[in-house]
């Protein structure tokens, strides 16, 4: 049997002399593993299909539960990502956050189009951190971690003096509702944020590299999950 998926390749382990088992989040399915035959070869006509973050069309031979990649079409590289470091790790935590956070056959459209829209602006823009830091506030709302941009969570008026943030709660705070735990943040952090919710793609804004550091220390303490793309480009980006 033989069925048609659209994908996104996360990553692959090697499998044997010349094969590898991919990992790859489809749109129909959610995140599944595949055989992909013979890609290691120098000349291998898939070879394409088994790179990290390919996008493409995949056809599969299907036994049971076990997959092999016997056909792809190229939809996008988004090869300029191998050529800048920092777009690396921006695509890198992109596809990490997607293998973190889903579980196996996991469907999900809205976050499939979430990532191929953030690895084009990553890929394609001057404005991949930007990019990233918009993606990470859509797919943690996503799962139900939204961030708290509007102002202050409490009294719900604009922020202009001191800024704080409470981890536990994803709220911002004013210095007068300030709360037990609440750690108190560049008031540029929260600006990038919120131009980046807006789609303000804008990697001259200095709050930007603040505001990735705020998002791995939210995923860390909140999620309780690591990401390592996310914190090899905050060490870069200092």
């Amino acid at each position: 049997m033989e069925e048609k998926q659209n994908g996104i390749v996360l990553g692959g382990v090697n499998y044997s002399e010349s094969d590898k088992i991919l990992n790859i989040f489809t749109l129909e399915k959610g995140i599944i593993g595949a055989k992909i035959k013979g890609v290691k070869k120098a000349n291998a006509k898939l070879k394409f299909a088994s790179e990290p973050f390919c996008f493409a069309e995949f056809i599969f031979s299907t036994n049971g539960q076990k997959r092999t990649v016997i056909g792809a079409s190229l939809i996008d590289s988004f090869y300029p990502v191998r050529e800048n470091i920092e777009k690396y790790f921006c695509a890198g935590t992109v596809v990490e956050f997607i293998k973190h956070f889903y579980k196996e056959a996991m469907v999900d459209e809205k976050e499939f189009l979430l990532a191929v829209n953030a690895l084009k602006d990553i890929a394609y823009t001057e404005n991949h951190l930007s990019a990233l830091v918009k993606f990470l506030i859509d797919a943690l709302k996503n799962f139900g971690l939204s961030l708290s941009l509007s102002g202050c969570f409490n009294c719900q008026t604009d922020i202009n003096g001191r800024t704080f943030f409470d981890y536990k709660s994803g709220a911002f705070l004013c210095e007068e509702c300030i709360e037990e735990g609440c750690r108190e943040i560049n008031g540029i952090t929260l600006v990038a944020l919120q131009k980046a919710e807006k789609g303000e793609l804008e990697d001259g804004h200095q709050g930007t590299k603040k505001a990735l550091k705020l998002l791995e220390f939210y995923i860390v303490n909140r999620a309780e999950e690591s990401l390592n793309s996310l914190n090899e480009l905050n060490k870069i980006c200092l």
